[in-house]
């Protein structure tokens, strides 16, 4: 009897078996030996399900992207002080040892994606940059509504998001 390989299963664990591979190397660094051998799978296995390297590249970022806005939704959530709730969403995305690693990623991807990547990669750019504003913006929403920002206070999410990675 034949084995069934679920395509979209076995894509995501290529990728994410070679998480730490990119952060440790960085794109232009990573090739396709590399994540052959990490995921433990032949170099033609890796194009059966990627068409180039940033493909898997684009697919490990997305499960970045996931996580942060999975703990970012949680932070929202979470019963403490505004103060301490933009103190932990920037710590989250900009501060800590794993999110400077994913960052200095995230960066070069920016660049690949603005100079020669498919459409797809920027419209996920946007993506991401809108889902972490709305996080920003419910935070800072609920301050307000609290008390703890006063209502009149002019205080965009993206002025916030410039300053904090300077």
């Amino acid at each position: 009897m034949p084995i069934v390989v679920n395509k979209e299963e076995k894509r995501r664990n290529i990728a994410l078996s070679c998480r730490e591979l990119l952060l440790e190397h960085g794109i232009n660094s990573l090739t396709i030996s590399q994540i052959a051998k990490t995921a433990g799978v032949g170099k033609g296995t890796i194009y059966e399900y990627f068409e180039n390297k940033e493909d898997i590249v684009f697919e490990i970022i997305t499960t970045f992207i996931v996580e942060h806005e999975k703990k970012l939704l949680e932070l929202i959530e979470v019963a403490i002080t505004t103060k301490e709730k933009l103190y932990q969403f920037f710590f989250m995305l900009f501060e800590n040892e794993m999110a400077l690693r994913q960052l200095k990623v995230y960066k070069e991807f920016l660049a690949i994606s603005l100079t020669s990547g498919p459409e797809e990669m920027l419209t996920f750019s946007e993506q991401c940059r809108e889902k972490f504003h709305m996080v920003l913006k419910q935070i800072l929403d609920a301050g307000r509504k609290s008390g703890e920002i006063a209502e009149d206070r002019e205080i965009s999410e993206s002025s916030l998001m410039l300053f904090a990675t300077g």
